[in-house]
């Protein structure tokens, strides 16, 4: 069950959000898996790891997150998430 989710809506080709997506998590120390369709990650944090799960249909990335770091609010994931994302 996820713990937190939420859609980011993005212009464009879905190959390019997932590049966004790739380069911000491995940039953070991360693992990212997929495609233009589906996928996984997680990403470490000073408090625990962050895991979860993507989907792509039409233009919106919708992610699930499947673990966290209790002190780690969803908010604040889904916040960091769209500001990566929202980067040129």
């Amino acid at each position: 069950m996820a713990k937190h989710s939420f859609s980011v809506n993005f212009p464009g080709a879905a190959v390019d959000i997932i590049a966004k997506a790739r380069g911000a998590i491995e940039k953070a120390g991360g693992k990212f898996g997929g495609d233009e369709k589906k996928g996984d990650f997680s990403v470490p944090t000073p408090a625990g790891t962050v895991k979860g799960v993507y989907t792509i249909t039409g233009q919106a990335f919708a992610v699930d997150i499947t673990d966290k770091p209790f002190v780690v609010p969803g908010s604040a994931i889904e916040s960091q998430v769209k500001s990566f994302l929202s980067k040129a």
